[in-house]
């Protein structure tokens, strides 16, 4: 593939939370497990690395999804591995199938960090982090971003990390409360490039 100087990714992920019917079906079982999802009273709900607090927990519970559900880590996932472009690392369920049991409640950050490592031993890195989270969840944005950033500190030049959130307005079922999805855009620069920049300014 022909080097380029940037290179663009694109993510977005969705997950929905517990209704009453599974809330009730896990209280009485203490865990659930099929194909494709796990469920524990001790799962936790966790977005951007951040586990909400206990109120927040006994109201949404959390994530239907085989790991830890953070939908906002997945989202950033496809994002870089769609920029890095890898037909191998084509995306999230590629790498950690949800149908593998070894994915049980793991943590997100994992996921994350696969797709990290593949940059970096890339000939790019990232300059631009874009993330829209959308659902009636009012979180820490600041710490999710510093969150985020921990994964980049490896490089000389910190990327913009910007994250923003909309409520939805009721329009569909993240505005509605029932869930939360989560948009991201990246933008990958090759290092050669950034080289010749320190070297002039």
């Amino acid at each position: 593939m022909q080097n380029r100087l940037f290179k663009i990714g694109y993510g977005y992920d969705s997950h929905r939370f517990l209704n009453a019917q599974e809330k009730l079906t896990l209280w009485r079982q203490g865990a659930i497990s099929n194909n494709t999802e796990y469920f524990a009273k001790d799962k936790k709900l966790v977005i951007g690395g951040l586990q909400l607090e206990e109120g927040l927990q006994k109201i949404f519970g959390p994530f239907k999804a085989r790991s830890d559900g953070d939908v906002l880590y997945h989202a950033i996932t496809n994002c870089l591995l769609s920029a890095h472009g890898d037909k191998q690392a084509r995306d999230i369920g590629k790498l950690f199938p949800n149908t593998d049991e070894k994915n049980s409640n793991r943590n997100s950050a994992d996921f994350v960090q696969k797709a990290v490592d593949l940059i970096k031993s890339s000939d790019y890195e990232l300059i631009e982090l874009k993330i829209m989270f959308k659902g009636v969840l009012y979180l820490e944005w600041d710490k999710i971003e510093s969150n985020i950033a921990e994964f980049f500190s490896y490089q000389n030049n910190e990327p913009n990390i910007h994250l923003q959130a909309t409520s939805g307005e009721e329009m569909d079922d993240a505005g509605c409360g029932l869930g939360v999805e989560v948009f991201v855009v990246c933008l990958l620069q090759h290092k050669m490039l950034t080289k010749l920049m320190q070297s002039i300014s």
